[in-house]
């Protein structure tokens, strides 16, 4: 059965501005933070309201800045240890009734199996996300990017605009 689910994101409003590392763009960049009331939904239709939250978006981009977008090297890892138990199997058992099939599942996997060692050998590891994120400097800007007011400091250290209320972190 097929569920169609998700939510909906009612009543955008801006919050907050930061320098981030977009790991979609592979860069530095201005994130903002857009505050929302979510509600869950089922077939289209609003069931669940969840409150108000904060997402983060790339200003470059659009996406959530701290979301990869490519293949984890564990799952490669676990791609080639699928790709030989198949080749395997398929090396057990006997060859009577279709051995075209049969040999096209000892050999293909295989033939996969080398191109995705090679390259999980040869590329290096790439820099965690908390790594990267150290050769960020923080937002230093004393005018609002939206608005273009001065930026106020506030007693706990944020500083936030008085016209449309968001804040530097």
């Amino acid at each position: 059965m097929l569920l169609i689910h998700g939510a909906y994101h009612f009543w955008p409003k801006r919050v907050g501005f930061r320098n981030d590392y977009c790991l979609a763009c592979h860069a530095p960049r201005r994130a903002i933070a857009v505050r929302t009331f979510d509600v869950g939904h089922i077939y289209w239709i609003p069931i669940l309201p969840v409150g108000f939250w904060k997402h983060w978006k790339c200003t470059a981009c659009g996406r959530d800045p701290h979301v990869t977008v490519k293949t984890r090297r564990s799952f490669k890892w676990a791609g080639l240890a699928c790709l030989v138990i198949i080749s395997l199997f398929a090396w057990m058992a006997p060859a009577e009734d279709d051995p075209a099939f049969h040999w096209a599942f000892r050999i293909v996997p295989l033939i996969l199996a080398v191109p995705l060692l090679w390259h999980l050998l040869r590329t290096p590891a790439e820099p965690t996300l908390k790594q990267r994120l150290r050769t960020i400097e923080p937002a230093t800007d004393s005018v609002c990017p939206f608005c273009a007011t001065q930026l106020l400091a506030e007693a706990n250290g944020r500083w936030s605009c008085s016209v449309c209320g968001t804040a530097r972190y």
